[in-house]
């Protein structure tokens, strides 16, 4: 229920008006009781990476935890499943895009992901991590495990696709120090067209980038200059 809705719903059954400010902490405290404080929720993990475990033979679930002063914080949590494992391996281009994206809310973090190409050209999960921060430790952890996973040995004969995240040009050179590079178009093409803008220049950018034929690119970055 929304907090506007919520507000009318007080005043029309107790004939009393609240804020928006008294709805939202109701609110917060309502769904506290019902699914437990987030706190408790992180306490679960343990028994969330069993269950995977139990229930999915053959793949990885990882916990790390930081310790201070004799407790355990939350660091990272990564799933690979068996079944998407041998799904790339079996049947996908050996092309892997990562990307990472910020957890809002009130447990900030990032999830991290490892997605592949099919047949099809369409988008295949591999595996997925969530972190405290965006690092180079992070990346490099979620890379090794992956690389273990889909056996990719240094890299050769591999593509992997990613933007300027924070540590994870790094740690990719350091892991597959033979693969081949790319950067993705997309997040690209965001931070061209800040500064360029047009249907012109976005049809020639994508022209560009789309290009098969060295010369074709060349001329068509020539049209863009």
């Amino acid at each position: 229920m929304a907090l506007i809705e919520m507000q009318a719903a007080v005043l029309q059954r107790f004939s009393v008006s609240v804020s928006l400010g008294q709805c939202q902490r109701a609110k917060a405290t309502a769904m506290a009781m019902i699914e437990g404080k987030l706190e408790d929720q992180y306490a679960k993990v343990w028994n969330y990476a069993s269950a995977i475990r139990l229930s999915n033979p053959g793949k990885t679930c990882l916990v790390g935890v930081e310790s201070n002063l004799g407790c355990n914080y939350f660091k990272r949590f990564y799933v690979g499943f068996k079944a998407f494992r041998d799904g790339w391996s079996k049947g996908c281009r050996r092309v892997i895009g990562l990307d990472g994206s910020f957890l809002k809310g009130q447990v900030k973090g990032e999830i991290s992901t490892a997605i592949g190409r099919d047949e099809d050209n369409h988008v295949y999960p591999i595996a997925w991590a969530v972190v405290n921060f965006e690092n180079k430790d992070n990346w490099t952890w979620f890379i090794d495990n992956l690389v273990a996973d889909l056996d990719l040995g240094t890299g050769n004969g591999l593509v992997v696709i990613l933007y300027q995240h924070k540590g994870l040009l790094q740690a990719v050179a350091n892991l597959l120090p033979h693969l081949e590079h790319r950067k993705c178009a997309r997040h690209i093409f965001g931070n061209f067209r800040k500064k360029y803008t047009g249907l012109e220049l976005k049809s020639l950018f994508w022209e560009a980038a789309m290009s098969i034929v060295k010369g074709d690119f060349l001329a068509t970055m020539e049209k863009i200059k």
